[in-house]
């Protein structure tokens, strides 16, 4: 077969996938520093809220034991969302191009698959006070929030009493929140928070607080409490300029991010346009099933 100069995908697409891929392994991840990031071989994740067992109670000499069982709660489902985008690279652009244009435009290729992965898991946090679908936590309250219902009854609160500016006192209250975390069966689940998730405008009053050794804004000499008790952890795709939020370490949070598919890319010649068509595909789906381990406050 003779050869066919129409046909340069093969010498096309190995450059533009190695420039994408470099690209978004240049850029750094904002989304893995707090979120759980695994892979997942189902349509979907699921996940069940049990309570275990009370505190042991005393028993009398010669009487019958108590008997418990655990507490089944609701169930949550976290379904994988597909993405999608193409673009085309014509057979003029191919042969005439001096300039580097076609990098370029695999440039932004990478940047709008990250701006979709990371907007994405940003938002669980954007929309953690707001009470629409998909926003939930599997206890049916919005992931922040001052009266989450425990599965023995009573209530507990993730989210600052009033509206309040990150501050040293609005973190003194978080850490007590913290501090003071039961289970749903009320008993003591102590939880100790290592990350200050925020945007971009509060980086330098975080730093303040953080840095200080004194407290600051105040001529007292008084100490800062707060001084590297916390990580500050500083998210571009936060939507709130004044929203702040804190969460404990990986282990003892549950904000979800599972990778169904990774980013696959796809190249072929078009045969009635002569040119170039790439495509990228990738599956995943992020969310907080569970509110334990994470605090907010909505900022004055």
């Amino acid at each position: 077969m003779a050869a066919n100069r129409g046909q340069f995908a093969q010498l096309l697409a190995p450059g533009l996938h190695a420039i994408i891929f470099e690209d978004l392994q240049a850029q750094p991840e904002e989304y893995s520093q707090v979120f759980n990031v695994g892979p997942s071989s189902r349509a979907y994740e699921e996940q069940v809220l049990i309570a275990g067992l009370g505190a042991v109670p005393t028993k009398p000499e010669g009487e019958v034991m108590k008997l418990d069982e655990p507490i089944q709660g609701g169930t949550w489902r976290l379904t994988h969302q597909s993405y999608a985008l193409g673009f085309q690279v014509t057979r003029e652009m191919y042969s005439d191009d001096q300039y580097g244009k076609i990098s370029q435009v695999a440039n932004d290729f990478s940047a709008s698959i990250k701006q979709t992965v990371e907007a994405t898991a940003a938002n669980v946090l954007n929309n953690g006070f707001t009470a629409t679908t998909g926003t939930l936590t599997i206890d049916g309250v919005t992931l922040f929030n001052k009266t989450h219902p425990l599965l023995n009854g009573k209530t507990y609160s993730n989210e600052c009493a009033s509206d309040i500016s990150l501050s040293v006192s609005g973190l003194q209250e978080i850490v007590t929140l913290a501090e003071r975390m039961v289970n749903e069966r009320g008993l003591v689940k102590r939880i100790i928070p290592q990350h200050l998730v925020i945007p971009p405008e509060l980086q330098y009053t975080a730093g303040e607080i953080l840095n200080s050794a004194y407290k600051p804004a105040s001529g007292n000499n008084d100490v800062n409490v707060m001084q590297g008790r916390l990580e500050p952890a500083i998210n571009h795709y936060l939507t709130s300029l004044t929203a702040w939020f804190v969460l404990s370490e990986k282990s003892s949070h549950y904000l979800k991010f599972f990778w169904r598919e990774q980013p696959s890319f796809e190249s072929q010649d078009d045969f009635f346009t002569k040119g170039l068509n790439f495509s990228t595909f990738f599956r995943f789906s992020t969310g907080a099933w569970y509110w334990h381990g994470a605090f907010g406050s909505k900022g004055a």
